[in-house]
């Protein structure tokens, strides 16, 4: 569980498999966790602002599709979107 686990895409991957398991309150725990982290990278200034627009679009759309309680689309905004998004804007630091 090293500093590896604290990368918000392999919490946000802990997040897709509790949402498409049904365990949502570990979905929506694990995500909290994720968006701290998310906003710590993003505090950092080296995204831009179209980047960060992209961001919170996917954002916006992941809020959407929790709050009518689609948690499989949620997952798979997660998983097909917004990690890819993230990953090519915040690149990997090691």
């Amino acid at each position: 569980m090293g500093q590896d686990r604290q990368k918000p895409e392999n919490i946000l991957h802990d997040v897709i498999t509790a949402a498409r398991t049904g365990d949502y309150g570990k979905a929506a725990s694990d995500l909290n966790r994720a968006l701290v982290l998310l906003q710590t990278e993003l505090s950092g200034g080296k995204v831009s602002s179209e980047g960060l627009a992209k961001i919170t679009y996917s954002l916006q759309t992941l809020l959407a599709m929790q709050q009518i309680g689609d948690w499989v689309a949620f997952a798979d905004v997660l998983e097909y979107e917004f990690i890819a998004l993230w990953k090519s804007l915040v690149p990997d630091r090691n």
